[in-house]
């Protein structure tokens, strides 16, 4: 990835977005009838995300703050898995959970690489997202998986 400009940045993030879209999308053709929808509801998610990214203006990085999100540690707890056609509903949940925690860490990691501080707090506020994407993720695994046991 460039680190010249906002705006390169930016484009890596929408490409980034839009692939996650079409991972979900061919996941959902693959999966099983009971986890169809889930794949399908999180490429939505990324395309919604793809979007906002599209309409974001860089301008206004410098104005905007830093909110602080913890998540649940949940995802620093489990292993990751590779895709197949028949992983449990959980066994999805973990991997979404992963990919948002590998985002979130690409962009925090690069941030330490710029010295440009529009583009070092751009850089943060795309991990600030993913990691609120991987908390929401975070959320359900805890409510709907560990609340069984």
């Amino acid at each position: 990835m460039k680190l010249n400009s906002a705006e390169e940045i930016l484009r890596f993030a929408i490409r980034k977005e839009a692939d996650a879209a079409t991972a979900y999308h061919i996941a959902a053709d693959r999966a099983r009838p009971g986890v169809k929808q889930f794949f399908k509801e999180l490429a939505e998610e990324e395309e919604k995300h793809r979007k906002r990214l599209e309409a974001f203006d860089v301008k206004k990085v410098g104005r905007m703050k830093l909110k602080e999100t913890k998540g649940l540690g949940i995802s620093e707890k489990i292993e990751d898995i590779p895709f197949g056609p028949e992983l449990t509903y959980e066994e999805l949940l973990r991997m979404a959970i992963k990919n948002e925690e590998r985002s979130q860490n690409l962009y925090t990691s690069t941030s330490k690489l710029v010295t440009d501080p529009n583009l070092k707090k751009l850089l943060l506020i795309l991990a600030q997202e993913e990691s609120t994407h991987k908390e929401r993720l975070e959320k359900i695994y805890d409510e709907e998986i560990l609340k069984e046991f």
